[in-house]
């Protein structure tokens, strides 16, 4: 049997995903830290924010697009899965990752 790991890792050379590390940073408990992103690069097309640990506990959030009256395209990372107690809000061209009450060294990657 596979683990979620090797799942993630398989399909995302059968979909030839592209990541970029948005973050990769020491955090103290209930720190926060933003890292921009060029929306107008990505086209709004995210994928999912995977978030990990050096103890090997992740986090997965995927992007939820909205579609305004004005067809302006917004959305959120909506919250997959959580083992590492963090927040994620996006703001225009940035999120910010707010750590939960442990001290950890944190990777912040996009996964398009």
């Amino acid at each position: 049997m596979k683990t979620a790991d090797e799942i993630l890792e398989i399909n995302s050379k059968e979909k030839n995903l592209t990541s970029i590390n948005l973050l990769s940073k020491e955090f103290a408990p209930n720190e926060s830290s933003v890292a921009e992103i060029n929306i107008s690069k990505l086209n709004n097309t995210f994928g999912t924010l995977i978030i990990q640990n050096s103890n090997g506990q992740s986090a997965e959030f995927s992007w939820q697009k909205n579609v305004l009256s004005s067809n302006t395209e917004t959305g959120y990372f909506k919250e997959i899965r959580n083992d590492l107690g963090i927040v994620v809000h996006y703001n225009e061209n940035s999120i910010t990752v707010i750590n939960g009450g442990v001290k950890q060294f944190l990777v912040v990657n996009l996964e398009m």
